[in-house]
């Protein structure tokens, strides 16, 4: 389990964190992605994130088998005792923040919310465009540098591209295969907020307004501004994650 999570935040003073948010990256991207996020987390609250083999530094390592692997490694059986935890999920991460957060409700270990940004549900992707893609070098390699996530000077390393490039086609393969949404709605014990970038084209927001039906205890769409990458423009999406551990804390302390 170590090698999956990244944390980014020291250790709570007294040892006992209060509050915990938990991301999930996007596709090609690493735990790193949320490294400058801790200066946004309070006193208490840990910053995690999940580095999936294939990626950051496990990027030497073969990527995971499939979505089975992922959410089972982050789903203990019997469920560890712990602080509130906000699952985030961004793009790729989205889908993938869903299905952990069912199975940990299954598990008796809801998380206290789920943040879902900037990707619609599983069923309305362009699956035949992922699977595509993967068949085509040529155009895997222009949508790597379309998306912009990847450092240029990266790409122009013959061997470290080719280690990118296996990244995305596993990382797009998992997204067509992805199941569709389960037909009943995640209970109101986990609130469901759904966030996009306002000149997002990838993604934009009526795509993640989607998941509305999929949750009964829906918060809402904000959109804010910026691209597909809004989450990075500014410190707005990291402290509300935190605001909403900060709900969380609260909640079970009146319980």
């Amino acid at each position: 389990m170590t090698a999956w999570i990244q944390r980014w935040t020291p250790p709570a003073p007294d040892g006992a964190a209060t509050a915990r948010v938990l991301c999930l990256p996007y596709a090609a991207g690493g735990a790193g992605a949320y490294r400058t996020w801790a200066g946004a987390m309070p006193a208490g609250t840990e910053l995690h994130a999940v580095e999936l083999p294939g990626h950051g530094r496990r990027l030497a390592e073969p990527p995971a088998a499939g979505l089975d692997e992922i959410i089972g490694a982050h789903t203990p059986s019997p469920p560890a005792a712990g602080p509130p935890t906000v699952l985030f999920g961004h793009s790729m991460g989205v889908p993938l923040a869903y299905e952990l957060c069912r199975a940990l409700d299954r598990a008796g270990a809801p998380p206290a919310a789920l943040v879902l940004s900037a990707m619609s549900p599983a069923h309305l992707l362009d699956r035949p465009a992922h699977h595509a893609l993967t068949q085509d070098p040529a155009a895997l390699l222009d949508h790597v540098r379309a998306l912009g996530a990847i450092p240029p000077e990266l790409l122009q390393q013959p061997a470290m591209r080719e280690l990118v490039l296996r990244t995305v086609r596993a990382d797009l393969a998992l997204l067509a295969a992805f199941p569709a949404p389960a037909a009943d709605p995640l209970p109101p014990r986990v609130p469901v907020l759904a966030l996009s970038g306002r000149s997002a084209t990838l993604y934009p927001p009526h795509t993640a307004a989607a998941w509305e039906p999929y949750a009964e205890r829906w918060e809402g769409m904000r959109v804010l501004p910026g691209d597909h990458f809004f989450p990075w423009r500014d410190d707005t999406v990291p402290r509300l994650a935190a605001s909403l551990t900060h709900t969380a804390t609260a909640r079970r302390s009146a319980a």
